[in-house]
């Protein structure tokens, strides 16, 4: 496994697996986004995973951010997306995210690293670590 960080998030790679952990009271605007996305894709040398990402943390984003993720040319670079959620509010925010802006990958969400790493590792067995 390896790991790095930025100003952003704390990032994993292991197995084709990238775990993307934001990072307390980051103010989480397009251009930071952007930056992560990058900063993730390189990280991971631009080579197609499943993406674990842990919205735990007390964090600013909002509509248009979600909307560019889901959008993202960067979507190229993922299978599918796990968000890992432990609030209502982060909840709701996950749930519009999915159903408004449809993101172009298989997306969902769960309560703890374990589920979402279990979805995760169902698809890659499921499609032998290929394109679902």
């Amino acid at each position: 496994m390896t790991q790095t960080e930025n100003n952003i998030a704390f990032v994993k790679y292991d197995n084709n697996i990238l775990t993307v952990i934001i990072k307390e009271n980051v103010d989480l605007g397009i251009e930071e986004m952007d930056e992560l996305l990058e900063f993730t894709a390189k990280f991971s040398n631009y080579e197609k995973r499943y993406t674990i990402i842990d919205t735990r943390s007390n964090y600013n984003s909002n509509n248009e951010v979600q909307n560019h993720y889901a959008s993202s040319d960067y979507s190229k670079y993922r299978y599918a997306d796990a968000f890992i959620v432990n609030s209502l509010a982060m909840r709701l925010l996950v749930n519009f995210y999915i159903r408004f802006h449809k993101p172009k990958v298989p997306t969902r969400m769960f309560n703890s690293d374990e589920a979402a790493l279990n979805w995760i590792n169902s698809l890659k067995q499921n499609n032998h670590g290929k394109h679902i």
